[in-house]
């Protein structure tokens, strides 16, 4: 039979006062039992003692008179009084008649009439012989100086048992009542202790029910209780686990975006604030619990999180004189439900600058490649209105044709290269180069150029066996445009001197010349694309404005440096760090 909860608790409480019923009835009974014997008993010894001093009076009696003596003891005392002498023999006894005295067995055997003799004072509880019942004797010696025999009180105990029975009758009867009382108190109580737990179980199976799509079962409401509890618990701890999942997965997340981050709450106190945040904004420390306003003066930043509603999100961009001047794109979305925002901030310095520099690039390109094609074109249009037949005109304009159509074509094969470097399209085959040879080539190619201008050029390689890990079309045309430019910006009779020597795992690589030097105002721009110093003279000396970048990115393509520095005395050193093998 499957019993509920509430069943259980009143079979329980039933069972829980049965059984302190019964243990208090017992305990009572005993207390009882022993309160009266102990009672009786005292009595007895009283009668005992009493009946003693009657033995005590120094007269000798006979058999008649101690009988007759103890029936009239016996009377006055309501107890059975047996007189017995040293030896053990029954004298006198009050429910006996004389007839029936000798007839009597000997009681010198008997437990209170050892310790009677042995204390002075002989008691003991057990069934009669005689009277085939129990009985309770009390035994003390008699005689003076000498003990002549012993005088025994007794009284049946059924007296004891009837006062028992009274008060187990009494004791049934109230427990009787008690228990009928206890029943619908309990039966009330389990009920309206149930009534709780019944509609947390009614709960609890509804959500396990929802949570792991099946009911929980057992053989009452509490094991039912357990079982979903058990269930939610175990659906709980995979949820924890996926939760910790996606925890660790949004932090590695958050930590790999390049994005500054940051997570308002309603009062644009910041909650979550990401790696790319703390570096942008130099925060020591996350600036959790503080305000916005408080951590950033971005003016911009703070209207942009004020004009943030539910479900949109809003954007803007403005610039931060931070760790230099940054450009940032800031968009911020709040929840559809909930309060605060979280507000995402994109570095756009390096576009912006792109775009810039896409800006001038068009523009320089542009320039540059017009100038060449107006002469051209210019020319051209002289020779066909008749000054091809002029011999004194057309060589000129032939001439001019002639160089402007090759720096249009050494424009066109520099902006070639920097696309295909800008494409990844050129590949670089890195090869063990010895740099004495690379040089010597180079010096060979551009000789007669120098010899024209009466330049010297010297060369100080050290090692003299060096090599480096290289392309060698790139490391040649590195060196032939640093050459060049050297060649073209030294002074007429200048000197110009080509040195290596190796810097850690790297064997640096410079040409240095005695030309009028390089402000430091330029410096920082020489490898920018189409920058010249002065343009007027580049172009009469037929600089394109791209070699430098190009040199820089055929260096950097091959793992290298590239840089320029001052000379001690005048002039410029271009130099380039490359692999040492």
């Amino acid at each position: 039979m499957k019993l509920g909860l509430r069943e259980k608790l009143f079979v329980f409480s039933l069972f829980l006062i049965i059984v302190v019923g019964l243990i208090a009835g017992f305990f009572l009974e005993h207390q009882r039992r022993s309160s009266i014997e102990a009672r009786i008993e005292g009595e007895l010894v009283t009668i005992a003692q009493l009946a003693r001093e009657q033995f005590n009076d120094g007269h000798v009696h006979s058999a008649e008179e101690i009988d007759e003596l103890a029936d009239r003891l016996a009377a006055a005392s309501g107890s059975r009084i047996t007189v017995v002498d040293m030896e053990g023999w029954v004298i006198g006894d009050s429910e006996l008649s004389e007839d029936e005295i000798p007839e009597m067995e000997n009681h010198g055997k008997r437990p209170e009439i050892l310790e009677a003799l042995e204390t002075g004072l002989g008691v003991d509880r057990r069934l009669s012989a005689t009277v085939d019942t129990a009985l309770l004797y009390v035994a003390v010696p008699f005689g003076d100086p000498e003990p002549r025999g012993i005088v025994r009180a007794s009284v049946l105990l059924a007296d004891v048992d009837k006062a028992i029975s009274e008060l187990r009758l009494s004791l049934f009867i109230a427990g009787l009542l008690g228990l009928i009382g206890a029943t619908l108190i309990s039966g009330l109580a389990a009920h309206i202790m149930t009534r709780t737990l019944r509609s947390l179980i009614y709960h609890a199976k509804n959500i396990s029910e929802r949570a792991t799509g099946s009911f929980v079962t057992g053989r009452d409401e509490i094991q039912s209780l357990a079982g979903s509890f058990s269930r939610l618990s175990e659906q709980l701890q995979v949820q924890v686990e996926i939760m910790a999942w996606e925890r660790g997965r949004s932090n590695a997340i958050l930590d790999c975006m390049s994005e500054a981050l940051f997570a308002l709450d309603e009062s644009d106190r910041i909650l979550l604030v990401n790696p790319a945040a703390m570096e942008l904004f130099d925060f020591e420390r996350p600036p959790v619990g503080e305000l916005l306003s408080e951590v950033t003066e971005e003016e911009q930043l703070g209207v942009l999180v004020e004009s943030a509603s539910p479900g949109r999100v809003v954007s803007t961009e403005f610039s931060m004189d931070r760790a230099g001047r940054r450009h940032l794109l800031a968009r911020v979305a709040s929840p559809s439900s909930g309060s605060g925002c979280v507000v995402v901030m994109h570095d756009i310095t390096e576009i912006r600058m792109m775009e810039q520099f896409q800006r001038e690039f068009v523009a320089n390109a542009s320039h540059e490649l017009r100038t060449p094609v107006s002469i051209i074109r210019a020319n051209a249009e002289t020779l066909i209105d008749g000054a091809i037949h002029d011999p004194g005109m057309s060589p000129k304009l032939l001439e001019a044709l002639d160089r402007n159509a090759e720096r249009l074509m050494h424009i066109v094969s520099d902006l070639l290269d920097l696309a295909r470097l800008d494409a990844k399209q050129r590949e670089m085959v890195a090869v063990p180069l010895p740099v004495r040879d690379v040089v010597t080539h180079i010096v060979e190619v551009l000789q007669p150029l120098a010899n024209r201008r009466g330049q010297d050029i010297v060369l100080s390689l050290d090692p003299p066996d060096g090599r480096v890990f290289a392309d060698s079309q790139a490391l040649e045309q590195t060196l032939m445009n640093l050459l060049d430019n050297a060649i073209k910006y030294a002074p007429h009779g200048g000197n110009i001197r080509i040195s290596s020597f190796s810097q850690g795992n790297r064997i640096r690589i410079s040409v240095q010349d005695n030309g009028p030097g390089i402000s430091e105002k330029h410096r920082p721009f020489l490898f920018r694309r189409f920058y010249r110093i002065d343009s007027g003279r580049s172009r009469d000396i037929g600089g394109t404005g791209l070699g430098l970048s190009i040199v820089k990115m055929l260096v950097e393509s091959m793992g290298g440096d590239v840089g320029m520095e001052p000379a001690e005395k005048t002039g410029s050193i271009f130099w380039v760090a490359l692999p040492q093998y």
